[in-house]
């Protein structure tokens, strides 16, 4: 499907789609190993302040999971997008379709308590944010740590970990399809000025510029 997607073989648009901007980033992240998954996520987020060696090995990746509420009597079932269950932590992963609204505490808040209540056993929650926030300050919600990420971010550093590997290694073969799949869905990396190369323009080049705007013939020469 992704292939089909990048290829112009399908007909299906997922461009204003949550659920897919979701599986197709983070579905396609949690096959690189776990120290690349975990140190992206990180860095996705502003000043993330755990060390992501404390999270072990992870254990599962699950989308949607339906949650146990457990006491909730407003609903029965809540659906983290992601959970991330590893050896120390479980990661909450509520993503949002863009970088300017959606995140709530009330949302953040059923499904920590939901975690909470069928851990087998008991282990730190850390939630991460994507996209949707309307300050990128880290926060606390029910004694659990909120770290915020956005979209923008997020891309940035894949493209900062796909840039450490040969173009020829499966692990930067993931990152160019997600950096792909992510600018197909608006998101891009920005190159700032002045990291772009420098480029000379000659008279040539400028005169053949010129007379193809104005659709005259146009000299350079001394006057």
């Amino acid at each position: 499907m992704i292939q089909a997607y990048l290829k112009g073989k399908s007909d299906i648009q997922f461009n204003q789609n949550e659920d897919f901007k979701t599986s197709s980033s983070i579905g396609l992240l949690q096959y690189l190993p776990d120290e690349v998954f975990l140190r992206i996520l990180r860095d996705s987020c502003i000043d993330f302040k755990i060390d992501i060696t404390q999270f072990g090995k992870i254990q599962s990746v699950n989308f949607w999971a339906r949650v146990d509420a457990g006491d909730n009597i407003e609903q029965q079932f809540v659906e983290p997008d992601v959970w991330i269950e590893t050896e120390n932590y479980d990661i909450i992963i509520e993503a949002k379709l863009d970088d300017t609204r959606g995140q709530y505490k009330g949302q953040w808040e059923k499904e920590i308590e939901s975690i909470k209540y069928v851990q087998a056993q008991k282990k730190d929650i850390v939630l991460i944010a994507l996209g949707g926030n309307r300050n990128m300050k880290p926060g606390e919600v029910l004694g659990c740590p909120v770290f915020k990420a956005s979209w923008y971010n997020l891309v940035n550093a894949v493209v900062k970990e796909r840039d450490n590997f040969n173009n020829a290694n499966y692990q930067s073969r993931i990152l160019n399809d997600v950096v792909e799949l992510l600018a197909r869905q608006g998101v891009i990396k920005i190159e700032w000025l002045k990291t772009l190369p420098l480029n000379q323009v000659n008279d040539h080049a400028l005169e053949i510029w010129v007379r193809h705007k104005s659709g005259v013939s146009i000299g350079f020469g001394t006057i």
